[in-house]
């Protein structure tokens, strides 16, 4: 099997970790830090997505090496992957919404859950919230997104 359906698989598996998360886990709990774990299994899946495609690029030589961090995955999809397929600007940007939620964590001196919304606040108290609702629509987006540039891999005119 080629590395990229395997990073697709696996890319999947990390969306059925985020719902089962958010549909079964959170239902039971109502522990809204497990939110930011849907969020970090969401990422995870978006991230796997964007090398699955530049591995299949790179497989067709289409792709000359890229790097193996983030930013310098998300350069190479931006200027190569998303004109040649004519990908939207909506994935990029919300992969990246997705990547700044979890690096502001990161940063965040303070996080707490109240009301059943998961609260992150910086040193200024600049607050950002997660709730249900919000993650499933992001959960929902994630695997629409997914789906139409996963499709890419699928194409045969290389």
């Amino acid at each position: 099997m080629e590395d990229f359906a395997v990073l697709l698989r696996e890319a999947e598996q990390k969306i059925k970790i985020a719902d089962h998360l958010l549909s079964t886990t959170y239902p039971a709990v109502k522990e809204p830090k497990l939110l930011f774990s849907v969020i970090e299994n969401i990422f995870r899946a978006l991230d796997l997505t964007i090398v699955a495609v530049l591995t299949y690029e790179k497989h067709f030589k289409s792709l000359p090496e890229f790097g193996q961090t983030f930013e310098g995955c998300i350069e190479v999809f931006r200027r190569k992957i998303m004109p040649k397929y004519e990908v939207d600007r909506e994935f990029l940007d919300f992969t990246l919404h997705i990547k700044e939620l979890l690096d502001e964590h990161k940063r965040t001196a303070t996080t707490f859950s109240k009301k059943q919304t998961f609260v992150i606040a910086d040193e200024q108290f600049n607050i950002k919230t997660l709730t249900e609702s919000e993650v499933k629509k992001d959960l929902i987006k994630a695997r629409q997104l997914m789906e139409k540039v996963a499709a890419i891999t699928k194409r045969l005119d290389h």
